[in-house]
Formats: structure tokens, sequence, C-alpha cells
């Protein structure tokens, strides 16, 4: 990552912080005084409650305060705790288990049960987990982080296609690299990968402006072949995007055609994409569903994304999901979005991306990217720390386990995490499959590059 983006990036959190503490104030008016207190000391956890209204005091010893919030948009109970005291006090919610989030906007650890949650001097936050993987007992990667060619950049995001190679994108470096010409920095590209897994070799199939001006840098979020067309979803800029679009491929990535994509002081064209900041659309960033070589293990004949709106520090956490038939994919009026659950816990969809729900289970803060493994029978979806497995795309999402060595694997230094993880749908096994990643580090740990890791699936009997 350059200089440059993370400048911009810095920018962009400082406009996220001013504006959801301006967004929040009206739901936190009403709070006791400790809270709006506690709240102004970690605006970290301000942001969380962005669209959450508060509902009152939860019932604990003196020692501890505990506030509930209920989430607007998914409808689910979050908390704010912290001990009173500087001695860890157990606090106690209603049956079931939890995400506990410290002030970094980390995790604590995986999900917790209800009577397992420690409370400190500084507060937490707390909201609603999925339950354990029914398939899946937990998760770990094997080995240390592979570069099967020189590169720079991240965001390597996949997808399968007809010949057998594998269609990757990237974002913010220089992509494969070569010892025999100087190669430009570029804020997005395509690149073949053939070979078989692990050992893939790298071919630059397309480069974005070597100049672009920031407000129309383009990012990838997913890619997706199918039916002899190698379809993409994009953003721009980065971070906070103002518009997602789609774009498609008929050469394998060699030039791209955009749809629906328009400048900020341009007329709407025909078949304008809806996924706009202005809309407060969560569906900004899309991670297409993968499923197979050519998507030929679907059998519904729809395209499934999960979708969030902002590339990174996405404070809602909540994940959405859209569909469209395969022949619809590049018709923005097409698109149906999960409404919720019906009360025999069916998915409802709704035209309206106004009436989206999250589906219920996953969270993360950042893109991550989805398939279907045939070797388990499940859908995957990974994010920066997680893995959350379901029969559907709609659920019910589990939590299969956390990837990342942060909490999970003390004095392994190799997989401390990274940002948007790519699951690869080719060389998928009964137990496993292997995936892209990109960090800040130097060997043997995440680098700045095109980063292999398989993960194994340790499957429950």
């Amino acid at each position: 990552m350059t200089n440059r983006t993370i400048h911009i990036k810095l920018i962009l959190v400082a406009a996220f912080l001013t504006f959801f503490t301006a967004a929040f104030s009206q739901s936190a008016a009403k709070s006791p005084a400790e809270l709006q207190e506690m709240l102004k000391r970690f605006p970290a956890i301000e942001e969380f409650l962005v669209n959450a209204s508060f509902e009152g005091k939860v019932k604990t010893s003196d020692k501890i305060a505990a506030y509930r919030f209920t989430d607007k948009v998914a409808d689910e109970p979050v908390y704010v705790a912290w001990s009173k005291t500087r001695v860890q006090q157990n606090l106690q919610l209603p049956k079931g288990m939890y995400w506990v989030m410290d002030t970094a906007q980390v995790p604590v650890q995986k999900p917790i049960k209800h009577n397992s949650i420690q409370v400190s001097e500084t507060p937490v936050f707390i909201l609603q987990a999925a339950p354990e993987s029914p398939v899946i007992k937990t998760v770990l990667v094997d080995g240390v982080p592979l570069e099967p060619f020189a590169s720079d950049g991240d965001l390597w995001l996949s997808t399968w296609a007809d010949d057998d190679n594998i269609y990757s994108g990237w974002g913010d470096g220089r992509g494969p690299l070569s010892d025999k010409e100087q190669i430009p920095w570029v804020d997005m590209g395509i690149v073949k990968l053939t070979g078989e897994l692990p050992n893939l070799k790298a071919e630059t199939r397309y480069r974005e402006d070597e100049t672009p001006p920031l407000p129309i840098n383009d990012k990838p979020a997913s890619l997706i072949y199918l039916d002899s067309c190698l379809y993409g979803q994009f953003h721009s800029p980065l971070g906070d995007a103002r518009i997602g679009y789609l774009s498609f491929s008929k050469d394998y990535g060699t030039t791209w055609k955009r749809i629906g994509y328009f400048g900020e002081d341009e007329k709407q064209p025909e078949n304008a994409s809806p996924w706009l900041r202005k809309n407060n659309s969560p569906f900004r960033c899309m991670f297409f569903v993968n499923m197979g070589k050519n998507y030929n293990l679907n059998t519904d004949g729809f395209v499934y994304a999960l979708a969030i709106g902002t590339e990174w520090h996405w404070m809602g956490l909540r994940v959405f999901l859209a569909r469209v038939k395969k022949e619809n994919i590049l018709d923005y009026n097409q698109y149906e979005y999960f409404a919720g659950y019906s009360k025999k816990d069916e998915p409802k969809w709704t035209a309206s991306q106004s009436l989206a729900r999250p589906v219920k289970g996953p969270i993360t803060f950042g893109q991550g990217s989805a398939i279907y493994h045939p070797g388990i029978r499940r859908y995957l979806f990974m994010t920066d720390f997680d893995v959350f497995d379901a029969p559907h795309p709609w659920g019910p999402w589990t939590y299969a386990g956390s990837w990342t060595t942060w909490k999970t694997r003390p004095g392994v230094k190799e997989w401390q995490g990274g940002y948007q993880p790519g699951i690869i749908s080719k060389g998928t096994g009964p137990d496993y499959y292997w995936f892209t990643i990109s960090g800040q580090n130097k060997k043997p740990n995440i680098t700045y590059s095109y980063n292999l890791g398989k993960m194994i699936l340790k499957l429950k009997k």
C-alpha cells in the first residue's frame, strides 16, 4: 500500500468519525450521563452504534455498567459494558453467543458464550454472534504465506474460468513484476494465473490508467466468470466508495466495458448503478459467490453476492445479500435484495435496496470473499479474521473459526492478518481451500503482494 493510499485512508477515516459522531448524537441523547461520557472517551464504540437506538440499562451487579441498544437495521440487540472497578467482572447476557469488540475495533477472541463475557475498566461493544458450525470444528492455515510469483499490490480476488485458468484483480500496486522492465504503479489491474495451485504463473491482462484522479480511481470487489464472459463488481473511489458498479470483458480481461458508471457531476445514464453512497447503499462493495469452474456448480440459475457499503472500516459490520438471474447480471433493475426471513426461515426478496436486511450470522469490517465448497457442500464466507459457513447463500450462517493468529494461536506470527482475503474456487479439496491475502509485513509474514495460503477445514465427525 503506497503512502498516498495510506494518507487518503486516514483522511477518509477522519471523515467517518465526524459523520458517525453526528449521526449517533440523536440516539445517545436520552442515554445516562455515565454512558455518554464513556462514548465520548471512546469514539470507536460510538461508531459501532450509528444505526442503534438506546433501550436502557441492563440489570447487573453494582460493579458493572451495561447498556442495551437495538440495531435498527439488523433488528438485534447490541450492548456497551464495562467494569466500574479495575478488576475484571463477569457479565451475563441472555443465552446465546456474542462477539466482544475492544476499542481497537478487533474481536477480543472467537464468539463467547453469554455467561463467559469478561469486562474490564475499558468498555467493550457486544453484539450477537453466529452459532458454531454444525460441519466445521475449526479452521487452520497450513504452513507459511507462499508467493508463487513476484508482485506488488492488494485485493487479489479471483474467479475460475472455462479455460481452466484463474483470473484475479489487484489494487494499488504494480501487479505481477518482471526483472526485465520497470512496471509503473496503477490503481487497478487484472491478471491471468495459469498452472496448478500453489505453482501459479502470472500474466497481466489489463492495467488501469497510471495516474487516475482520486475521485475516479477504481478498485475490484469481486470477479465471476460465466457463460463466456468475465464480470466484475468494482467501486470508486477507494475506502468509502461513492459508487459500486458492474463491468464485463469478453476477452478474458484484456478489455472492459463499464455498465451504469457515472461521475459525480455527470447525468445518470440509462441503467445507472443504484449502489451509491448518497443512497446509503450497503451494496457498493459486492462479493460474487463463485461456484466452481465457469459457475457450473450453480443449480438455480441465480448469481448471488454478499455485500457491504465500504471497502474497509465498515462500521455497520453486518453483511447483505443480492441475487440476479444469470442472464440479467448486467441489468441493475433485475437485482433482488434479501429482505429478511419468513416464519419458516425462507428468504424474502425485494426490488428495493432500501428494504434490504442483513443476513444473520456473519460480520466484517472490510471486503471478503465467498464460494460454494463442493467438498463439504457448504457456502463459505471469509473475512480478515474469520470464516463462516452456510447451507444456502442466505444462511443460516454459522461460525467456522478464526484464521488469523491475533488471539487464537499465540506464538504463531506468520498469519497475523492481512486485508481483503480472496477464496480461490479452483483447487478445493475434501477439507481445504486456497486463498489469497495481502499485508504490510516482511517475509515470512504476509507481504504487500500476492500471498497464498492453504486453509484446512477441520471437520466434525
